[in-house]
């Protein structure tokens, strides 16, 4: 028994050892401190755990907690505390000190944001966003980083690439919302730069995925404007005609109506304009 009792005890040393050394791992202060800081952003603790979260990106830069505390960390800064500076300082500290992790495209597209609606730069946003379409093609918030980035380059007026961008996110992404958007963004690129032929082939898509009265109202009204600029002006009162019962402002589409029949009578007239 003496001699069995030995051998299950000499046995047992390795397996005792690793429990240690699990155990130890376990104790990762790092997660401990993040895992605080986490209950105390639920409780609304807002310095506390923004205290927790600076300490862990300066006190363990090598803990794989580091880069989320960072991401954290700019949160906090840009939507709660509004100091954008300092936001940007801790995305930018994440993407530079770890750019392979996956917490960087997040931290570029919260970046773009900031560039974009706080600061109205749309050279910036684009260089961030860019770098999230070329190196982090699976990043799952694409269809948001493909629309913020339609947005910057239509603020820069590089309306050729909002449409590349645009085509490229209805293409990719087809059932997210943000494609939805993108159409809109999209035919009224169109109509803007006027080419009005595809202007019209996107406002008839949105005429035909229309769910609701409004929208289906909205799109016909860019068909019509779509035909105007292209000249074909008796399609182009058939659909304001068809608008008569459902435009908000009906003496205005009456309007409309009654210029085009009176340039269809005159064919000089209102040559060179583009559509109102």
């Amino acid at each position: 028994m003496v001699h069995g009792g030995a051998g299950w005890g000499r046995r047992s040393a390795p397996l005792l050892c690793a429990f240690l050394l699990a155990a130890a791992s376990c104790a990762d202060p790092a997660q401990e401190r993040y895992e605080r800081a986490e209950k105390e952003l639920l409780s609304r603790r807002m310095e506390a755990a923004l205290s927790d979260f600076r300490a862990i990106a300066r006190e363990h830069p090598q803990s794989r907690y580091a880069p989320a505390a960072l991401l954290r960390q700019g949160d906090l800064f840009g939507s709660y505390y509004r100091n954008f500076p300092a936001a940007l300082e801790a995305y930018g500290s994440l993407v530079f000190n770890y750019p392979r992790v996956s917490e960087v495209p997040t931290a570029l597209l919260r970046s773009a944001e900031i560039h974009l609606l706080q600061y109205m730069d749309a050279a910036a946003a684009a260089n961030d966003l860019e770098r999230i379409r070329k190196e982090f093609r699976r990043f799952e918030r694409m269809d948001e980083a493909l629309f913020l980035l339609a947005q910057a380059y239509n603020a820069a007026r590089d309306i050729d690439r909002q449409i590349a961008v645009l085509a490229e996110l209805i293409e990719r992404h087809p059932k997210s919302n943000r494609a939805a958007e993108g159409r809109w963004m999209l035919a009224y690129a169109f109509l803007g730069q006027r080419r009005y032929a595809e202007a019209e082939r996107e406002f008839r898509k949105l005429l035909f995925l229309s769910a609701d009265r409004r929208s289906a109202t909205q799109a016909r009204w860019g068909v019509a404007q779509s035909l105007e600029g292209r000249g074909d002006l008796l399609e182009a009162i058939a659909q304001y005609e068809a608008l008569r019962g459902d435009w908000d402002d009906p003496e205005h589409v009456a309007g409309k109506i009654d210029r085009l029949k009176a340039r269809l009578g005159n064919p000089g007239a209102g040559k060179g304009r583009g559509s109102r």
